[in-house]
């Protein structure tokens, strides 16, 4: 009876701690929110796990239907609140598949593996959306609504002459192209911290983080998706394989980020044995998030860095660890 009650406030407190992440600092740190759920499953196994995620997903959906009464807004309303969940509900169950899939050392197609639910969402709301001939052109109207009330005066205070038009269709194809690389990157983030958290006391976790690398010839991949993103510069096409390529691009720069941040890893470690990779991820974070400049670094650096590596031993540590790709 006691480990039932101990068990079901753990719950209570991972789940109040990943509702903590969604909204601090106005959800800048909704990126790592999957990461508490995941903690459960160490000491509960994935099924317990799988459970306590539903239960959070319940708890977001409730406490937005609280929030703004979606039902006062009639089908609209209840449209937003799907497209509010997305982003939980991709996050929920790519944690899920990356417990699934724990067997799997081929982190690239690992992490593939997790985005699959998240494209099955996509096309179950493209669904939804567009079997209703003028609930697209709602949705959009909503859209720019909003970004003309609360951007649009501020804006044109600052540049006059601005064309608002043209930039609202600017940002939204900015955030749609931008879609997959950062769930990608919330996925990576969540993933690390719960791996860190299982792994920290292994002797071997340290050199095992710093050690991972792609086969030489991923690289492809980033070079092949970004070269198409400059073709599509100069060549007309339709705006959704625009969108399709900046996303590939995206991910791409994302699982090189990762091995860019293996590199600045193990050129601290070389000098400060004791400073642990997970530190370094927490201060790459902060800075990328809060302060300007630092912040290009993360998102153009690691990625560089993560290419450089593929063609040259940056980190200068041999043949002495393991590939673990």
């Amino acid at each position: 009876m006691r480990k039932g009650v101990h068990t079901f406030l753990e719950g209570v407190l991972l789940i109040f701690a990943s509702q903590l992440l969604l909204t601090l600092g106005g959800g800048m740190f909704s990126f790592i929110a999957m990461a508490p759920i995941l903690f459960f499953s160490i000491g509960h196994g994935t099924g317990k796990t799988v459970l306590l995620s539903a239960v959070n997903i319940l708890v977001i959906a409730l406490g937005s239907m609280l929030l703004d009464h979606p039902w006062e807004s009639g089908k609209l309303g209840w449209i937003f609140l799907l497209l509010y969940m997305y982003f939980p509900l991709s996050l929920s169950a790519a944690g899920i598949v990356w417990l699934k899939t724990r067997g799997d050392h081929r982190l690239i197609g690992r992490l593939m593996k997790a985005l699959i639910p998240s494209f099955i969402l996509l096309a179950v709301y493209a669904l939804i959306i567009f079997s209703d001939k003028a609930l697209p052109g709602e949705i959009l109207d909503s859209f720019r609504n909003v970004f003309a009330d609360l951007f649009v005066p501020v804006l044109e205070a600052l540049f006059p002459g601005l064309d608002a038009s043209r930039l609202f269709e600017l940002v939204m194809l900015t955030l749609l192209s931008l879609l997959y690389p950062v769930l990608l990157a919330s996925v990576c983030a969540g993933c690390f911290i719960y791996e860190t958290a299982l792994h920290s006391r292994e002797s071997g976790w340290e050199r095992q983080v710093i050690a991972f690398g792609y086969p030489s010839d991923a690289v492809w991949g980033f070079i092949i998706s970004w070269a198409l993103v400059l073709l599509l510069r100069f060549v007309s096409a339709p705006l959704l394989l625009e969108i399709a390529v900046m996303n590939a691009a995206g991910i791409w720069s994302v699982l090189y980020a990762i091995q860019g941040f293996t590199v600045v890893a193990a050129r601290i470690r070389r000098r400060h044995e004791n400073v642990k990779s997970m530190t370094i991820f927490i201060v790459l974070a902060i800075f990328g998030l809060l302060i300007p400049g630092i912040n290009l670094f993360t998102l153009i650096g690691l990625p560089i860095l993560g290419v450089l590596e593929s063609f040259f031993d940056l980190k200068k540590l041999g043949a002495d660890y393991e590939d673990h790709s």
